[in-house]
């Protein structure tokens, strides 16, 4: 029925919104491990890949910031410079980072 069919679409985008909500919560707290993993379409979709790009830039980055100052800690200075990868993300680029 139409009834069930509006049920079932309202429950999906529920699902898709916690998901999206779940993983911005965990990142807000510094974990940089979470994924949006649930199935979406459209607008959600394009939601689910730039967050998920988002934390895979966020964890490189700060992978390189505890590189640079474990290299800072160890030798007491710096011998080279913090690598950031660009964004995937079409017609963006991030900044490369000098340290």
């Amino acid at each position: 029925t139409v009834t069930d069919s509006v049920n079932f679409m309202a429950g999906n985008l529920t699902n898709q919104v916690r998901n999206v909500a779940q993983v911005a919560t965990a990142v807000a707290q510094g974990d940089l491990s979470q994924k949006i993993t649930v199935d979406a379409r459209g607008e959600i979709l394009e939601l689910k890949s730039t967050i998920n790009t988002m934390v895979d830039q966020l964890s490189a980055f700060a992978d390189e910031v505890t590189r640079v100052a474990r290299e800072v800690g160890t030798e007491g200075r710096l011998g080279g410079q913090a690598q950031v990868r660009e964004s995937p993300a079409p017609g963006r680029t991030s900044p490369t980072t000098s340290m």
